[in-house]
């Protein structure tokens, strides 16, 4: 096996594969990378054995071949290097690193002791937008909690419908949604339960191209394409494809839509985001671990955001457009401050019916939106 290589280039692509390497892995050989050349082209594969990455970009490929050698350092060193052209070659049990002025030489690992990349028969495959999945992911991982008893709350649920595809993540006492539209019916419907670690490999690697997921009994994978732009100007493009074992659960996921309000039958309020979250940041320094809740009145266009804490009392007022009746609510500061860090828009739509029921906040025109419990208002 001999290949050159731009170190940027390379050094790029270990970044897709980085973190999927576990830094106490339960079998040596899942720490190392997997390296195969063919015609013209660099695959490396790295897996934590729930999670199998495979990158393949194109290079000078001088002999073809397979080697795996330790990950954590291979990436490590390669980190070191400016850009430059790099030749990397097999010697018998030596895997040797050469660059202009320096050579390395790791230990082989066993070639044949490596995971096999899984292979699944899929039920379902489709194609959508990666920024679109990208924003999905971002507006719903922070509802999910991996650490929850319950398997069926510990990942985030694909509820494959008829003409559109819901994502959902719950800790059960807050839940985001975000509803994918398509125009092509599927012809089977589905929910599926993946990993957090999955949901945040995704969200660091997808871009503007179209991602392809193909879902099967156990498994689901991603697929799409990504370009690395060099110093030169030049630009390079590689695939990468992320297989990863779907969680247990996914029949025993709650129906999340009966517990969404009714917006119709809700008092309504519009509130400006930005305003929102600064005073919310503000107020939320007078607040601990004991005394974690921050207390919103709402009256005659007026939103006062209040907290008594240990070291003393915070209150801001702000204008927003409500004519109703007065209300109370009460809230921990996070519950609020994370919907409002994931959207983007100018405004939001604060909803409600009572103290005690869950509330329902979303931007206008946006197939995202976010419930929550208010806490007990003393």
């Amino acid at each position: 096996m001999k290949l050159n290589i731009n170190s940027e280039i390379l050094n790029s692509s270990l970044d897709y594969i980085s973190d999927i390497l576990p830094s106490k892995p339960s079998m040596a050989i899942c720490g190392g990378i997997f390296f195969e050349c063919q015609t013209d082209y660099l695959t490396l594969v790295a897996t934590d054995l729930e999670n199998t990455v495979k990158v393949s970009i194109k290079c000078e490929v001088k002999e073809k071949g397979q080697t795996v050698i330790p990950g954590k350092q291979f990436i490590s060193l390669i980190k070191h290097f400016k850009e430059e052209e790099i030749k990397i070659e097999k010697q018998e049990k030596f895997v040797n690193i050469i660059s202009e002025n320096s050579q390395y030489s790791f230990i082989e690992m066993e070639v044949e002791d490596f995971p096999k990349f899984p292979k699944f028969s899929p039920e379902i495959s489709f194609k959508v937008k990666g920024e679109t999945l990208k924003d999905a992911f971002k507006k719903t991982i922070f509802c999910i909690d991996p650490e929850e008893p319950r398997p069926q709350f510990r990942g985030g649920l694909l509820d494959i419908k008829e003409k559109s595809i819901n994502i959902v993540g719950t800790d059960t006492r807050r839940l985001s949604l975000f509803s994918i539209i398509f125009e092509n019916i599927f012809k089977k419907q589905t929910k599926v339960l993946i990993s957090p670690v999955l949901i945040k490999k995704m969200i660091s690697i997808l871009n503007e191209a179209d991602v392809e997921i193909m879902i099967g009994k156990n498994n689901i994978s991603f697929q799409t394409e990504f370009t690395e732009i060099l110093k030169d100007g030049k630009k390079v493009k590689g695939d990468i494809m992320i297989v990863s074992q779907l969680l247990s659960g996914a029949e025993e996921f709650p129906d999340y839509e009966k517990v969404i309000p009714d917006i119709q039958k809700s008092k309504l309020s519009k509130i400006n985001r930005e305003k929102f979250l600064s005073s919310l940041k503000r107020v939320s320094l007078f607040t601990n671990e004991r005394n974690n809740k921050i207390k919103l009145c709402f009256k005659n266009n007026l939103l006062t955001i209040s907290t008594t804490g240990e070291i003393g009392e915070a209150q801001e007022k702000l204008k927003i457009s409500y004519n109703n009746e007065e209300i109370e609510l009460a809230f921990p500061p996070d519950f609020l401050i994370d919907f409002l860090q994931v959207i983007e828009n100018d405004e939001f739509i604060f909803s409600f019916t009572s103290s005690t029921k869950p509330v329902l906040l979303k931007p206008e025109e946006s197939t995202f939106l976010y419930v929550c419990m208010p806490l007990k208002v003393e």
